[in-house]
């Protein structure tokens, strides 16, 4: 299992997870609104990513999410165990 740090607004959220697209789950546990519908969470996420960066972020896929999130600086693997 690897440790992850989500840095989106507020204090960071650190979860760990065999991969890094756990991050949709964790932020999904800590947000106040989640969507209950997992694409609808997605795109949801996926905007509030990019309000929060400036940058483009992908929610085509889960996997293009990631590889954007991490990217732009707001997930990153703090440790792998």
């Amino acid at each position: 299992m690897t440790k992850y740090r989500l840095k989106i607004g507020g204090n960071p959220i650190e979860f760990t997870s065999t991969s890094p697209e756990g991050f949709i789950d964790a932020w999904r546990m800590e947000h106040r609104s989640p969507d209950p519908d997992q694409d609808a969470w997605i795109k949801t996420a996926a905007a509030l990513a990019c309000d929060w960066s400036g940058q483009s972020v992908r929610y085509d896929t889960l996997a293009a999410f990631t590889e954007d999130m991490m990217r732009h600086g707001m997930l990153e693997a703090v440790d792998a165990k």
